[in-house]
């Protein structure tokens, strides 16, 4: 991974350039306003109210004055979606992670991750999480990285515990309500520092290919 922070904010790519994750701007306000209303983030993220663009632009700014957020939006480069596009350079927009409820006393915080329904089904999850995840373990000291998922998000779910190895943590029974009024339950994953040293970075990297990359 190359990491590199600009006047701008933070910027950290993939180990083969496919994603970027850039701190959010003015121009993927609109795009993150359209993500809240994704019929599969209403579902699994029955939390998240839908926003207006100019409700976006509010909640960028506010939320980046928070230190116990980060916030990053995903690039992800153009070739990727078009096989015929011969400009390996471009990105194109592709969803958002990050992290909120950093302690920086316990050294823990929650991840999280909308991929953008043109780009899902692309493999993007494991290059965007183990960009993010390698920035806060090796960067920034983490010590516990947190992860809450719908218990009926089967994807999600799988990929914790298949390919991240994420161990699973508790169950929360009946904890959000969806859109159309019920309840569903949420898995809390857990991943500890140690555990990313010795199994889940190499998990990831096996899966996307790659090898041990070291800064």
């Amino acid at each position: 991974m190359t990491s590199t922070l600009l006047p701008h904010g933070l910027v950290l790519f993939s180990p083969d350039f496919r994603v970027k994750l850039v701190l959010p701007g003015p121009e993927d306000d609109e795009h993150i306003a359209r993500l809240r209303s994704i019929p599969s983030v209403q579902k699994h993220m029955p939390f998240l109210p839908t926003l207006t663009k100019d409700e976006a632009t509010i909640q960028r700014e506010l939320r980046s004055q928070d230190p116990s957020i980060l916030d990053v939006a995903i690039y992800a480069r153009a070739t990727m979606l078009h096989e015929d596009d011969e400009d390996g350079e471009s990105y194109s927009f592709a969803g958002v992670s990050g992290v909120f409820g950093i302690n920086a006393e316990h050294l823990a915080c929650e991840a999280g991750i909308i991929i953008a329904p043109e780009w899902q089904g692309k493999g993007l999850t494991t290059p965007v999480l183990y960009t993010l995840l390698k920035y806060l373990f090796e960067h920034r000291d983490m010590h516990r990285v947190h992860f809450e998922t719908s218990a009926e998000n089967v994807a999600m779910n799988g990929w914790l515990v298949k390919v991240a190895r994420a161990r699973l943590e508790g169950r929360r029974r009946k904890a959000w309500r969806s859109v159309g009024g019920s309840w569903v339950d949420v898995n809390g994953f857990v991943i500890l520092d140690d555990e990313w040293d010795e199994s889940v970075r190499h998990s990831l990297e096996t899966k996307m290919g790659t090898k041990t990359v070291l800064l």
